[in-house]
């Protein structure tokens, strides 16, 4: 009778550790693009879009929005643009690290976000309107 009781005590101990060790999964994971969401952002110095109907003084505009990304030249860094929903692309990665290719391929680039997501450094490694292979940081709004 002893032993009968000892064994489930024990299948019951056993049932329990298992239980919480499993419940205990790491459930964390890399955050994507969407701990961004809602912000937007303006390059630091002009940028040459004559290329893309703006002019050789435009500020380069970025927006993120339901895990989506946006980007739009402006004359002015005051005002944020509007951003027209049909724009905004998916990117790729996680954490502070996303890369995108829009256009069926003719825009290729990385973002690269702050730590502490108040700026944004872009780099376009493929575009017909804005020059590539160099780094335009934007701020915060």
């Amino acid at each position: 009778m002893s032993k009968k009781i000892s064994t489930i005590f024990l299948t019951l101990f056993l049932v329990g550790v298992l239980s919480v060790s499993c419940s205990n999964k790491d459930t964390t994971s890399p955050k994507g693009i969407e701990q961004y969401n809602g912000n937007t952002y303006v390059s630091t110095e002009t940028v040459d879009a004559s290329k893309a109907g703006g002019s050789t003084t435009d500020y380069l505009w970025i927006s993120v929005k339901d895990g989506k990304a946006c980007m739009i030249n402006q004359a002015s860094d005051n005002n944020a643009p509007t951003f027209p929903p049909e724009n905004y692309f998916t990117v790729t990665g996680s954490g502070t690290d996303y890369s995108f290719s829009v256009y069926d391929g003719q825009v290729v680039g990385t973002f690269k976000f702050s730590s502490d997501g108040s700026s944004v450094t872009i780099r376009f490694t493929k575009n017909p309107f804005f020059p590539t292979d160099k780094d335009v940081v934007c701020n915060k709004k």
